[in-house]
């Protein structure tokens, strides 16, 4: 049988993460039952290095045990229904995206590996090993309990093993249990049948995860000659369908899955009969396209009324009741339309209940569809992961925790590695938690911006270039894009005063004394010497003095910074080193200079050489170079006049210059000096490299 469980090409992956909008309310990780954040491990993977398949699938599987099967089997009345790119055109294809995320991280070796606990001496039981009971062995054992899963069948896996393989591949499903298997101290056998009485004298807990393992029945005539859809599914090559006459009574997923099956054991004719419309059937989109696919024929608003030991069904169509809404549930049998059909197979197929009623007792908790109902497989595991809260509150002695709703769960596995690899280094003997910083640009202008830039965990950053006493005016109307990751940088410097930026620089360095708060700044180039120093040597003096840890200088500025020549600052190797010279002067041994060069040069090594000789002048001082900045372009727009184009001198940033970027900073690397690694990077290997 063709395996055609939904995973993605590389290229399409990319696109699904692409179109992702990231939002930052995440309403897709409100709607997921597992508390998983789409968002974020699409935006772990977009980049599609073997480390970031490793990232995004612990992503997932930190907060979804069952990942892989979640992926490939979630409705899409979840995440798929609350993402905000729906209102654009079409939701972002999560559940096919996170089964692809995991199957590649197993086809690299890239499978994230959970930290497991160190063991509490404490033991809890879980009875099922389907969805809900796998999830909360998951969770009892990254908290260290050894725990036993008890199955009755032969296989773990619970009503998994009945969906079929073309919607859920079992290799998928034994990964993710063997994922299970290796968090902690966890044992599951199976064909095993106990009670929960029973084991709640031998454990500090039980949590009953059965399921629902009997199917329901309509109360009809002759209803025990129809096959259970349990038993078709567990083993449809017992049925003998090739050529056969095969109705299907229900028309929700078991229903959809029996029809499918049917069909690809070679039925000569499968009908699926329901007692409402085609689009009251509660299917996902992929199901009911399966059915069409399979060539199924549906008969809506039909309900069977008896079956015959020789298949013969009786049946009637039904219609709403006098006065009811064509949408009412309150249907009535229409008039002469009782008929009578043939059929070689009739599966009953509306449900399912569960054989096992719940007792209550001390210490036993029960979880999945065996407290909520039916629901979908990542509900079910969301509710495992709250019984396994419950039961430690149980053990602990402590206070049950507050949980609102059973099939929504924020319960997270403390093993998952989120820093894989150690990003703590040095600037200038300070000790950062990263090297990656935010450099002057729009996302630094200001207290509020640094703020939200630092509680989303950014070490440092420099803040956009200010000048003292100089009225700026920011073309705003020249920003545009050359393409999706390469665009124009006019915005050349802040429009904020010094003084103001000074005083936001007090407050975030008392505030956030932890990062690397930085500030840029420049100073007037006239010719002028003894005019032109007092601006630099000003501007870097307020900057010290309200406590900056570092202070950037900008001798490159692409759309603007002339020089005495008419040229870009820093490519002039005279000019750079004058400049230089009168910042180091009144430097403050205690406080870095960067100076920021361009990679707009034949050679940045003459450059760099007189930049060298400067330093060497003030062997007691902290300095270095920031490389290479955005690039001196023009780009073209339209006109005012329709026959011609506008010509723009821009700073190219982005993509597009990252190979500049690479080749200066691999050039100046022979120098030995500090280097601050500047413009290109769009994510985070660029930055890496």
């Amino acid at each position: 049988m063709e395996q055609t469980c939904q995973l993605l090409s590389d290229a399409q992956l990319k696109a699904e993460a692409h179109k992702c909008e990231y939002c930052e309310e995440k309403p897709c990780k409100t709607a997921c039952p597992a508390h998983c954040s789409p968002a974020d491990f699409l935006m772990a993977v977009k980049t599609g290095e073997p480390q970031d398949f490793r990232r995004a699938a612990a992503l997932i599987l930190g907060q979804n045990p069952l990942g892989g099967v979640c992926g490939a089997v979630c409705p899409d009345y979840h995440c798929v229904k609350a993402c905000s790119h729906k209102n654009f055109d079409c939701s972002v294809n999560i559940p096919a995206a996170q089964v692809t995320v995991i199957q590649r991280a197993r086809e690299l070796g890239v499978m994230p590996v959970f930290s497991k606990p160190k063991p509490n001496g404490k033991k809890a039981a879980v009875l099922g090993a389907g969805p809900a009971g796998l999830g909360a062995a998951a969770v009892l054992a990254q908290k260290g309990y050894k725990v036993d899963v008890f199955d009755n069948a032969k296989t773990a896996g619970g009503m998994l093993n009945l969906i079929p393989d073309t919607r859920l591949d079992k290799a998928v499903l034994e990964a993710d249990i063997e994922f299970v298997k290796s968090l902690g101290a966890v044992t599951v056998r199976t064909g095993v049948k106990t009670e929960p009485a029973k084991l709640a004298k031998t454990y500090g807990a039980v949590i009953v995860a059965g399921g629902l393992d009997s199917g329901m029945k309509m109360g009809i005539t002759g209803e025990a000659f129809a096959a259970d859809w349990m038993s078709f599914l567990a083993s449809p090559e017992k049925f003998r369908l090739k050529g056969r006459q095969v109705a299907v009574i229900g028309g929700g997923a078991v229903a959809a899955d029996c029809a499918v099956v049917a069909a690809q054991h070679n039925a000569a004719a499968v009908e699926l009969i329901y007692r409402r419309r085609i689009s009251d059937m509660p299917v996902t989109s992929r199901e009911l396209d399966e059915l069409l696919d399979a060539n199924i024929n549906i008969s809506p608003r039909t309900t069977i009324v008896e079956i015959q030991k020789d298949g013969t069904v009786s049946a009637v169509k039904l219609e709403p009741a006098k006065g009811e809404a064509q949408d009412s549930r309150r249907l009535v049998a229409v008039p002469g339309s009782s008929h009578t059909r043939k059929f070689d197979l009739v599966i009953m197929a509306i449900g399912a209940k569960t054989s096992s009623p719940r007792k209550p007792a001390r210490g036993v908790f029960y979880a999945g569809d065996m407290a909520n109902g039916a629901t979908s497989a990542v509900e079910a595991v969301a509710s495992g992961k709250n019984a396994a809260l419950r039961a430690d509150a149980h053990i602990s002695r402590k206070p049950q925790p507050k949980i609102e709703k059973d099939v929504k769960s924020v319960a997270h596995l403390p093993g998952e590695v989120k820093l894989p690899v150690p990003l703590e280094t040095e600037f200038f003997g300070r000790t950062i938690r990263s090297p990656f910083l935010i450099s002057a640009a729009p996302h630094s202008d200001g207290y509020e911006q640094v703020r939200r830039a630092y509680e989303a965990g950014w070490a440092g950053v420099v803040m956009k270039t200010s000048f003292d006493n100089v009225p700026i005016h920011i073309p705003g109307e020249y920003m545009f894009a050359f393409s999706e990751d390469t665009y124009a940088n006019c915005d050349n410097v802040s429009g904020h005063p010094l003084d103001r930026v000074c005083r936001e620089i007090r407050r975030l360095v008392k505030e956030y004394p932890d990062r690397l708060t930085m500030a840029s700044t420049g100073g007037p180039v006239t010719g002028n010497d003894n005019f032109d120093r007092r601006g630099w040597q000003s501007n870097t003096k307020k900057l010290e003095k309200a406590g900056a840890m570092g202070v950037e200088y900008s001798l490159s500025c692409p759309q603007g910074g002339d020089g005495t020549k008419g040229d870009i600052v820093s490519q002039d190797p005279e000019l750079t080193a004058k400049i230089i010279g009168w910042v180091m002067e009144v430097s403050d041994p205690a406080v870095p200079k960067l100076f920021k060069l361009t990679g707009a040069v034949t050679s940045i090594y003459p450059i760099l050489a007189a930049i060298k000789e400067v330093f060497a002048k003030h062997p007691d001082k902290k300095a270095g170079v920031t490389l290479a900045n955005s690039f001196p372009t023009m780009a073209f727009r339209k006109g005012n006049k329709k026959e011609w184009e506008e010509g723009v001198v821009v700073g190219m940033s982005g993509a597009g210059v990252t190979p500049i970027s690479n080749l200066s900073l691999a050039s100046a690397a022979r120098h030995k000096m500090h280097i601050s690694g500047n413009g290109g990077p769009m994510d985070y290997k660029a930055a890496a490299d």
